[in-house]
């Protein structure tokens, strides 16, 4: 018998055995292989009447052990999903329908052994009509399915692997629907409790060539500016340019000459597409808002620190957009919305969960009437399930157009919906360095795909989502000790920058402090959190008490006026310029004003005060530090001071009494001096 006629049997009866496959005996073969798939190409992107399907990707081995005699099998269904309800159901348990094998000859491929920690490439090319299909217009799920034999010599037909995507199918489009494409670029690395941050290696490779956000920014540059957005968080801006000088990495960590250039054109090049995309910007290190909604008391000088960290970094890198807030998936409430909106309107990105009565007919973009007025929600549509195998620039490319393929069918049955194709990007996502081979600009191309910013979706008309919001969140925001921590830091570095001669950004590097201890990611890590804000306070208090001012223990005048020295330590790195504010202990003394005097880094200035106390004998004056708004700064000092000065009463007496001892030295003197003259004198009895 021929090879190929032995092949075709040999398909064919795997094929029988699949449908039976539910009966083979439990331990047949591996039960939990590691073997990952990722769809690396897909041609044609859409599907069509005589148009072959030609699928290739990689397939891993993370399994410990080989497996041999590897295929590759491309399956699809006869027919098509026309609803993303049917999707949505096809997908909730994480094992998509992905249809039937095709097992045709020369349409599937003998991948051959793969060993433990090994990939191989595959490719499945199927001629159009081999595929099975009705024609009906949809879209069809399309994918690979892998069988292979384990160590054991175990073969069971059911797939051991298996990755699937969507192929839509639209011939008869009617008009065209919005589509974009949200790219969110957020920051990963945090800084700890000694200042730097955490993992800056990983940061480094990140944004360098290869990296998860270098790949990224690189696709997201490769779509079409009018159909993208660039959502950004600020604090990535500041991470990146930090790890690019080689600040803030710890004195274990060497930053190479390369990777700082790296570092720096990633930046340059993020900025640049972002400033060209109409950017939505996050607030700073993307806060935790649901816990400043729960602690009103608190949240209005912290929110305040978080716009003042956000506006200085959008400043210092010529950066403007629109502003949004991300709050988690399960930390959406009413009160949280009427909070937002009252900030201002911006965006608040949510999901399906968070408006439950949510119609994707209403648009991706809708408005929500608040107590303090409408708020626009970008309803993030993510499928609660998942499909098999690898994201990759492919998969993301036909779920793009498969979106709005499915759009353009709801529309045609219904001209009055609003439904669109809106993909936010997991932030997380990394299409890998062949990103350019899924060629998604493409999908921007179609005839039903009609490319749109997430600001032109939002200058449109808004339908109007009047249903329900959770009262309460299934989120646990971060406790109110946490927003205590991070209240400390801010009036602590408040003061601190008041007195700082030539700030020079310390005020805005202080409301960056701020905002990153009210980051949402403190969730996963709360006592880490509550450390970490902890040593920001006590080492900006720190800084404080080096600023000191000493005065003598005690102080004697020499008349009810005088003056007295005081001394100001500076043993900050920073001039300073500061006040002194002297109190005493005799309500009725009035103290002049000590005008505030500029002191240089590690610097000492001794003043000399005056003081009037009047009829005051002795008082006790307290001298402490104060900024130019009045505002204590450091410990004080208190002394006595004193006035020498004797009574008028008695320098009158004393002075009557000096001059009459003077009266009668004089007369004494003239009395001697007449008697050696001649003049006879009667001597002078016992009572003279």
């Amino acid at each position: 018998m021929s090879r190929r006629r032995c092949t075709i049997l040999v398909a064919l009866l795997l094929t029988t055995l699949c449908s039976l496959g539910a009966l083979a005996p439990a331990g047949a073969a591996d039960d939990d292989p590691e073997l990952s798939v990722a769809i690396t190409t897909l041609e044609p992107t859409l599907l069509a009447p005589g148009r072959d399907v030609t699928m290739t990707g990689t397939v891993t081995n993370d399994d410990d052990h080989a497996w041999t005699s590897v295929q590759a099998y491309l399956v699809i269904p006869a027919s098509p999903f026309t609803t993303r309800r049917q999707i949505d159901q096809a997908t909730s348990d994480g094992q998509a329908y992905t249809g039937v094998r095709v097992i045709e000859a020369g349409t599937f491929d003998e991948m051959g052994d793969l060993a433990a920690g090994q990939t191989l490439p595959f490719r499945v090319e199927v001629p159009y009509e081999q595929l099975g299909i009705t024609g009906a217009q949809g879209v069809y799920p399309v994918g690979v399915q892998i069988l292979a034999t384990d160590d054991e010599g175990n073969r069971s037909p059911v797939a051991v692997a298996r990755a699937t995507t969507f192929l839509p199918l639209v011939s008869d489009a009617e008009g065209s629907v919005p589509t974009s494409v949200a790219w969110p670029f957020l920051m990963p690395d945090r800084r700890g409790a000694d200042g730097d941050y955490t993992d800056p290696r990983s940061l480094l490779a990140d944004v360098g060539q290869g990296g998860r956000l270098r790949n990224l920014l690189d696709l997201a540059a490769s779509t079409p500016a009018e159909g993208s957005t660039i959502v950004v968080d600020p604090a990535l801006l500041v991470g990146v340019d930090d790890v690019a000088n080689g600040r803030r990495v710890g004195d274990d960590v060497e930053v190479t000459a390369e990777q700082k250039a790296a570092a720096s054109i990633f930046l340059t090049d993020l900025l640049d597409l972002a400033r060209a995309r109409s950017p939505w910007i996050l607030d700073y290190d993307r806060p935790d808002v649901l816990a400043l909604s729960a602690h009103p008391d608190l949240a209005g000088p912290l929110r305040e620190a978080v716009d003042q960290a956000t506006s200085s970094v959008l400043a210092t890198y010529q950066l403007s957009g629109r502003r949004v807030s991300w709050p988690t998936r399960d930390g959406v409430t009413r009160d949280l919305l009427t909070t937002l909106r009252g900030d201002g309107g911006a965006p608040v990105i949510v999901t399906p969960a968070s408006v439950p009565d949510w119609d994707r007919r209403l648009g991706s973009l809708v408005q929500y009437d608040t107590s303090e007025g409408p708020v626009p929600l970008l309803v993030d549509d993510v499928r609660d399930g998942s499909t098999p195998g690898e994201d990759s620039a492919t998969t993301l490319r036909q779920r793009v157009l498969s979106e709005a393929a499915l759009a353009t069918l709801e529309r045609t049955i219904d001209p009055d919906s609003r439904v669109d194709a809106v993909v936010l990007v997991d932030p997380q996502w990394d299409p890998g360095a062949d990103w350019a081979s899924g060629q998604l600009a493409s999908a921007f191309s179609a005839p039903f795909v009609q490319p749109v910013s997430l600001d032109g979706l939002l200058t449109r008309s808004l339908a109007t989502y009047d249903g329900s919001v959770p009262t309460t969140a299934r989120a646990r925001p971060l406790s109110r000790a946490q927003l205590v921590a991070a209240t400390e830091i801010l009036q602590k570095g408040q003061t601190l920058g008041s007195i700082i001669a030539q700030n020079d950004g310390f005020d805005a590097s202080s409301a960056r402090g701020v905002a990153e201890a009210l980051a949402v990611r403190w969730r996963l890590d709360r006592s880490e959190a509550l450390t970490v804000a902890a040593a920001r306070a006590r080492r900006t208090g720190a800084t404080l008490d080096r600023i000191t001012i000493e005065a003598p223990s005690s102080v004697t005048l020499s008349s009810s006026k005088g003056g007295f020295p005081l001394t100001i330590r500076n043993d900050t790195d920073e001039a300073i310029r500061i006040g002194v504010d002297l109190d005493s202990s005799n309500p009725a003394l009035a103290i002049p004003a000590v005008d505030p005097v500029t002191i240089a880094a590690g610097e000492r200035r001794t003043l000399t005060v005056q003081i009037d106390l009047g009829t005051q004998r002795t008082t006790f004056l307290t001298a402490g530090l104060v900024t130019s708004q009045g505002q204590d700064v450091g410990a004080t000092t208190t002394f006595k001071v004193q006035s020498s000065s004797i009574s008028t009463v008695l320098w009158v007496a004393m002075g009557a009494a000096g001059v009459l001892v003077l009266v009668a030295l004089v007369r004494r003197f003239h009395r001697r001096r007449t008697g050696r003259g001649g003049v006879t004198e009667p001597l002078a009895d016992d009572d003279d």
